[in-house]
């Protein structure tokens, strides 16, 4: 029996459209869940009829609005080339993969969850460092799961590692603040001016190695991966700004 093309189709675009889910934590409610996965409590209800706020019970599997479908890594992918491959931004790509480290090698046969294009053309702009005003070489200061992308209400990184793991300097430059900052939440942190309108800020650490006026390197150790401040884990808060303007770090690699 020959199945209609029209019938074909369809099944195929349902198979893609799987959406991706998240399982119910002890203690989760669906602002904690919409928070922890760049959605709303509105999207969350709407993908998810049954569920009211409340009333979630730990197991239950929850759809995910926004996802569409997968992709499995072939040999000589990269995040970039897939996001490009998919006409989606970097940053839609991450925010789909939470806990994905952008650092680590794909692995062929990974699956990506993909964003929809409507989710992936909310992903709010990021700025980005253009060769013409400022070339740089950086090193990505901790090799840490990206727990939270940047975003227009979080402009930096967070980058999850075990307490204690060294943070490097992503460029040269002079150390303008090494303190504990607890108006801002940021516990200990420091703070890089490289010079040409560029800052890098490195937070919630549990020590900081470099005092104020010490000129670094890039790759130098200037600090220590902690959960000092307003955190709920051990990480860091990477953060770099140009000309006073946050853009996304990954824009640097």
């Amino acid at each position: 029996m020959r199945v209609p093309f029209i019938a074909t189709l369809a099944l195929t675009w349902l198979s893609l459209a799987a959406a991706a889910t998240v399982t119910v934590q002890p203690g989760d409610t669906l602002t904690r869940l919409a928070v922890r996965h760049g959605t709303t409590v509105n999207a969350l209800i709407q993908a998810n009829p049954s569920v009211r706020q409340g009333l979630l019970k730990a197991g239950a599997r929850l759809t995910l609005p926004g996802a569409v479908g997968s992709w499995t890594v072939r040999r000589g992918d990269t995040l970039s080339t897939v996001a490009q491959r998919q006409g989606i931004t970097l940053a839609a790509l991450l925010s789909a993969n939470r806990g994905l480290d952008p650092q680590a090698p794909l692995q062929v046969g990974q699956k990506l969850a993909l964003p929809s294009t409507r989710s992936a053309a909310r992903q709010p702009a990021t700025p980005t460092v253009r060769a013409a005003a400022i070339r740089v070489t950086a090193v990505m200061p901790v090799q840490g799961r990206l727990t939270t992308p940047f975003l227009a209400s979080h402009p930096s990184l967070d980058l999850a590692a075990p307490t204690g793991t060294p943070i490097r300097a992503a460029r040269p430059g002079v150390v303008t603040e090494s303190h504990f900052d607890s108006q801002s939440g940021w516990g200990w942190t420091v703070l890089v001016d490289h010079g040409d309108g560029m800052t890098t800020r490195y937070s919630h650490n549990s020590a900081n190695l470099a005092r104020v006026g010490t000129r670094v390197e890039a790759g130098q150790v200037i600090a220590r991966v902690g959960s000092t401040g307003n955190s709920t884990g051990p990480h860091l808060d990477y953060r770099v700004t140009v000309q006073g303007t946050p853009v996304n770090p990954l824009s640097l690699y």
